[in-house]
Formats: C-alpha cells, structure tokens, sequence
C-alpha cells in the first residue's frame, strides 16, 4: 500500500523541525470534521515508494524529519519496512494516528523507529462513536494505545480538534479520564475549511476552549490550546 499524498515541505506538523509530510490513503474512521476527507473518501492515485524515496535523499541535510499521517498510517500492511526505510536515511519520524491499531504501534516502538507520536482523543467515550462517525471506533484498542504511548519513554502528544456540534464541558471532563496523567493535551481550533467531510460545522469559542483546558488541566499536565 503506498502514500497518496506529500507535503514537501512543512514548518507545522512537527515542532521545531522542518518536515516532509506523507499522507496514508486510507482510514477507519469518517470524522465529520476531519481536513483530510479527499484522502480518507476518494480514490488517489498511488505514489510509488521509491519515488517518494528518491525525493527524501535529496533533502537529506535540509530537512529534519518525516510526518507519516493520513488518514490512518497504521492500516499500511507495510508501514513499518517503509518506515524503516526513511529511517535509515537518517531523519526523525513523527506518527499521527488515532490509537486504532496497537498493535502496528508497539512494534514501531520496539524497533525504535518513532521519535515523536501525536494520537487523537477525539472526544469522552459515549461521545467517540458520533464524534468519528462510525458505530465501532474500537475504544478498548484505543485505551490500549493511549497506555502504549504513556509509558513509551518517547515524546508525544495528545490533540482534540473541538467543534462546537460535538464538544461539551461534560464530555470534556470525561474525556479527561481517558489520558489521565499524560503529559501533554493540544485543543486544536476546527477550522471549516475546503475538503472538510460535513461542511457546517463550528469552532469552539475561545473562552470556551480555555474553560475546557482548565478542566483538563486536573487530568494532564500540560494543556495548549493550538489555532486559537
């Protein structure tokens, strides 16, 4: 399975480094307000891996790192050797996933191949279901994430996209439950934008969000709000 879409050059995605971003064609969940519908709900054409390896070598001193994101990376059957191929071209790896599959996940950080994981916690988990728009999101394999990245030893972080159709104080204090202890939570500003897969959706109000990182802040230690 290969990558359908490459950011080639990127300040955003991985905190002081300046990053490639590859992007995963496929993913398990239908967010409604997710930014990368085109690539979760359409046919793309495929890049061939060597191609995208080729371009990597050429910025090989230039660039500090490589974001695998998505859709959902981890359904890759062959993420980790391609994974491992960046690897050895001397970059660090950033992982976006929504903690769906554990399995990938550990053997990743077995091999040492991760620097960096970001997981989406998308809402408290009677809410998850609507939030990710499918009636399974698998929460007792995202718990088992959530645990795998807590005491992976590596950096990381959590992030909620708040929209206001979705988010509450209630969920938000239950959502807390789930990362109990974590380091660090990003709320991250929804933005309506073009290849959004439910338009109509709304942002979260600034004072609201900063209510919400108050609450959170009995649950993680270090809470940020991102966007706003």
């Amino acid at each position: 399975m290969d990558f359908v879409g490459i950011d080639k050059f990127s300040l955003l995605d991985y905190d002081e480094n300046v990053s490639v971003v590859l992007f995963a064609p496929t993913c398990n969940f239908r967010c409604p307000f997710c930014h990368n519908g085109q690539s979760v709900l359409e046919n793309n054409l495929a890049i061939p891996f060597d191609e995208i390896l080729d371009f990597l070598k050429t910025r090989t001193g230039l660039i500090d790192a490589v974001v695998v994101s998505g859709g959902e990376p981890t359904l890759m059957n062959d993420l980790v050797s391609k994974i491992e191929k960046i690897k050895e071209l001397g970059f660090k790896i950033k992982l976006d996933t929504n903690g769906t599959n554990p399995d990938v996940l550990r053997e990743l950080l077995r091999k040492n191949l991760l620097n960096y994981i970001a997981m989406d916690i998308k809402n408290s988990e009677d809410k998850y279901a609507e939030t990710v728009g499918v009636t399974n999101p698998l929460l007792s394999k995202i718990k088992e994430s959530i645990s795998i990245i807590m005491n992976s030893g590596i950096d990381y972080e959590f992030r909620t996209t708040l929209v206001a159709e979705y988010h509450s104080k209630e969920s938000i204090e239950k959502m807390g439950e789930l990362i109990k202890g974590a380091n660090k939570l990003y709320l991250q500003k929804f933005v309506d934008r073009e290849g959004v897969i439910k338009k109509g959706l709304h942002p979260i109000e600034e004072v609201w969000a900063l209510s919400f990182k108050e609450i959170l802040l009995g649950y993680v230690k270090q809470v940020e709000l991102r966007g706003y």
